[in-house]
């Protein structure tokens, strides 16, 4: 271990190396320290991070100590736990993640579940459903999950994304409903021909000069594609409220996850655009506004589904 004590009498148990490494990771600023020690133990035995303490007196031995030390290494030079163990949980589904893919964050769930009641309807009627940019897969999956009688199209611009997302959706045996593109943003799309009642998106939303002050681990290992947004953090949005319409069948909903300070720009795009009603804002888990929602003008939203 790094700097561990060299006159320890026994061999480093599993609580012993928790404890250690959860001070290490305190000492070069890692946040969740305890838990991202426990992850990455957890993940060198191939065990649950429950059984690291019914186990707790297990000592290691050196190949397990090696290969230990070596994911602790990474993530104090700043790689994120996901990348490392290559696993990330989104809607209590363990999904693969790696550097094309952005790492599936708890806010995200927001838009999960702002768009589940649209998806309730009446039984028997299968909706169509578009994500665009769907990177890890996180969004479409867990929509097909909750609901698999609906068809769903995925697409993004990069292929190793799609990748990512497709071993995703049959791993969680959903591949069979979704239907994969690979293009930018809906530049694969024919308007008016391909419709849809939903389309849900997390955009890049992020002022480009604001990279610099992310985290390390997200501005120096995720892909910065999926989170710069240009000068003002809306080229993204701006596009997609701006030509969407095109692709939703009258009082379909557009559903999009924003930056916490973005509310009243949406309302300004939508505004101008003049073919949604107003948007609706949702606010995630820390009370930040995360979601925007909006029905395609025309004839009245699904009777399930008030906005």
């Amino acid at each position: 271990m790094p700097n561990a004590p060299t006159d320890k009498p026994s061999p480093w148990t599993t609580l012993d190396l928790v404890k250690w490494t959860a001070g290490y990771f305190k000492d070069h600023q890692v946040e969740s320290a305890r838990s991202e020690a426990e992850i990455l133990l957890a993940h060198t035995l191939k065990t649950r991070r429950i059984d690291l303490y019914l186990n707790h007196d297990q000592p290691l031995c050196e190949d397990e100590l090696k290969r230990f030390k070596a994911l602790i290494k990474r993530r104090v030079d700043g790689e994120p736990v996901a990348y490392i163990t290559g696993i990330r949980e989104f809607w209590s589904m363990a999904l693969a993640v790696n550097p094309s893919v952005l790492i599936p964050r708890p806010e995200t769930e927001c838009l999960v579940e702002a768009v589940l009641p649209f998806l309730d309807g009446d039984a028997g009627s299968a909706k169509r459903v578009l994500e665009m940019g769907v990177g890890s897969g996180a969004i479409i999956i867990a929509l097909a999950h909750e609901h698999p009688e609906h068809r769903y199209v995925a697409m993004d611009r990069s292929a190793a994304a799609l990748q990512t997302a497709r071993q995703n959706a049959r791993t969680h045996k959903v591949d069979h409903r979704i239907d994969w593109f690979c293009g930018d943003w809906n530049a694969a799309l024919v308007p008016e021909r391909e419709t849809f009642d939903v389309i849900v998106c997390n955009p890049p939303y992020i002022r480009s000069h604001d990279i610099h002050g992310l985290q390390p681990e997200i501005r120096n290992h995720e892909p910065r594609m999926a989170l710069d947004g240009d000068g003002d953090g809306l080229r993204c949005i701006r596009h997609i409220i701006e030509s969407t319409h095109r692709y939703l069948i009258v009082g379909g909903l557009l559903a999009l996850e924003m930056g916490c300070d973005q509310a009243a720009d949406i309302a300004r795009i939508a505004g101008a655009v003049d073919h949604y009603g107003p948007p609706r804002t949702i606010k995630d888990y820390s009370g930040l506004d995360r979601v925007a929602v909006m029905v395609k003008k025309g004839l009245r939203p699904h009777a399930n589904f008030v906005i």
